[in-house]
């Protein structure tokens, strides 16, 4: 976890809000949307903390598993430390894109239990089946293979803790990958025990999850958005729930509302 490194004249009082921010994909807290939030979030009187996930932005790995949409232990986990250090302090979420999916599926799996009064998913593709298809179709392809290079760095790293496991761990194509759906296929539905790459992205669809949020959740969605698409958003099951709220956007792109704000930040523990 990273959180902004300010002068004492600048720290919050200690039972200030604070929110958890969930970054997308192979993002972090030094990426341009997590600092403008963060910045923007302090002068409104909340402390914010990243939740980097394994592998991104430096943050360790120790064992064969990177990141999974369908995955919230960390997220669990993150929750629970974040409470036990600012224990008077009401928490919220924000995730964006892969960071949204997986706060609205832990959202919809801890339902009442959850200690978060209020969240915001921000494009979020929700569907994986139909945003993976998507990705295969013209100037998409450009984004996949993005980040699918930003997959290699980070398996480059780390990929001997995925040798020698006795799972069937495909490394030379993880290695490889121009695709998130190749990398999804040699690391990630193994590492979750999932028979194939199709069931773990029908598997991990937050849309799903929504009829379960039991606190107030703001989605926000752009119409133009080229990873997680305007056919994704669950628009039934969102009028459905009394605690949603939905927003789109004429245009914005994915993660295209900021501008870059520069933030240090120092490293929890």
């Amino acid at each position: 976890m990273d959180r902004e490194k300010v002068s004492p004249s600048q720290e919050l009082p200690h039972d200030a809000p604070v929110a958890i921010l969930l970054p997308g994909l192979t993002g972090g807290s030094g990426d341009s949307y997590v600092q403008h939030m963060v910045v923007a979030a302090r002068k409104n009187g909340v402390r914010a903390i990243v939740f980097n996930g394994r592998g991104t932005s430096d943050s360790p790995v120790t064992t064969p598993q990177f990141y999974s949409s369908s995955f919230t232990g960390d997220m669990r986990g993150v929750v629970a430390a974040v409470q036990k250090e600012f224990p008077r302090s009401l928490l919220m979420g924000v995730g964006w894109s892969l960071g949204a999916n997986i706060l609205v599926r832990y959202l919809g799996e801890e339902k009442e239990k959850t200690p978060l009064k209020a969240a915001v998913s921000l494009c979020n593709p929700f569907d994986l089946v139909r945003a993976d298809q998507n990705f295969h179709v013209g100037f998409n392809r450009i984004y996949d293979a993005s980040l699918a290079s930003a997959l290699r760095k980070i398996f480059a790293k780390h990929g001997h803790l995925f040798q020698n496991t006795g799972k069937p761990f495909n490394t030379q194509l993880a290695a490889n990958c121009r695709s998130i759906r190749e990398f999804d296929d040699a690391v990630t539905r193994v590492s979750f025990n999932w028979p194939d790459v199709d069931a773990y992205y029908r598997g991990s669809c937050s849309s799903d999850s929504i009829p379960d949020v039991t606190i107030p959740l703001l989605c926000i969605q752009a119409d133009n958005d080229p990873i997680a698409p305007e056919a994704c958003i669950p628009y039934a099951a969102l009028r459905e729930n009394p605690n949603c709220s939905l927003v789109v956007t004429p245009g914005g792109g994915h993660l295209g509302w900021v501008n870059k704000i520069p933030v240090m930040f120092t490293r929890s523990k």
